[in-house]
């Protein structure tokens, strides 16, 4: 009896430590996942971006030539938009915010061609013109706001931007008259004007997008952004000598006036960020 009783102490001190072990080994062989990307967006980033847009550039051109006409344009644009971003998320619940810098490349390219006649009815006095626009260096500076579920996050943003801009205007003169040309006689000898502006240019853009986290590190973008750079104003004036048949086969003319330049655009963007604190304790 004594044997059996110890047996049965036994029996029943292996079977509890047995269980606590089982129980122990159970939840150590839990799986515990080492990336759950749902509500694990606070991070400092940095990426690229690259992408198409789409500009206008509405130009109003008030001038004297012979006269006083005034012009109104529209130019068309298309080009690339690349560069790079940083910014830095906080969250709280399903709602991330932060603040998001870009800078970059911006090509806004196009050229419009476009008839001035004169106001007084006089063809002498008609010019035409031909507006290039080009871009450069451009940059914002926004405030990002979201909302995160998974591995997702759609946001909005907003905020300030600048564009280095270019604009060149090349005029032609008909001088018919002064060279026997307003009705298909010899060749005329036109005044010929060109000028040039630049400036860096300060406006606002709004934009939205979504972002998926592709690792703990890595994320994915698909961005629109509407660009408003303001005016690019240039006052000009020139002179242009030219055979004529008054004064000794030499006349002269003038053109001065200023032109304003309201810049627009559209961009789509892909880009990828890495993120430096994505996903919390990895």
């Amino acid at each position: 009896m004594r044997k059996i009783a110890s047996a049965a102490v036994f029996a029943a001190c292996f079977g509890v430590s047995g269980g606590v072990q089982a129980a122990d080994l159970s939840l150590k062989d839990t799986p515990v996942s080492a990336y759950a990307p749902a509500l694990q967006w606070p991070s400092f980033y940095i990426g690229g971006h690259i992408g198409g847009v789409r500009g206008n550039i509405d130009v109003t051109d008030v001038f004297d030539y012979h006269g006083d006409p005034r012009a109104d344009n529209s130019v068309e644009s298309t080009g690339l938009i690349t560069g790079v971003q940083l910014g830095y998320n906080l969250q709280s619940g399903n709602f991330v915010y932060g603040i998001e810098a870009d800078l970059g490349y911006l090509n806004l390219s196009g050229d419009k061609k476009a008839a001035l006649p004169n106001p007084t009815g006089v063809a002498e006095n008609d010019i035409s013109a031909k507006y290039s626009t080009s871009g450069g260096l451009y940059g914002d500076l926004t405030g990002r706001l979201g909302y995160a579920t998974g591995s997702t996050l759609v946001y909005a943003k907003g905020g300030v931007a600048f564009l280095n801009a270019k604009m060149n205007s090349d005029y032609v003169g008909a001088n018919c008259t002064t060279t026997y040309d307003c009705n298909g006689r010899a060749a005329a000898t036109p005044s010929n004007f060109g000028f040039e502006s630049s400036d860096t240019l300060y406006g606002w853009t709004l934009g939205f997008g979504v972002e998926y986290a592709l690792s703990p590190s890595w994320s994915l973008k698909l961005e629109y952004q509407h660009f408003d750079f303001g005016s690019l104003s240039s006052s000009y004036a020139g002179t242009d000598t030219f055979a004529c048949r008054f004064n000794d086969g030499t006349c002269t003319s003038t053109l001065h006036g200023k032109t304003d330049a309201d810049i627009t655009a559209d961009a789509v963007m892909v880009g990828l960020n890495y993120q430096f604190n994505f996903g919390g304790d990895r």
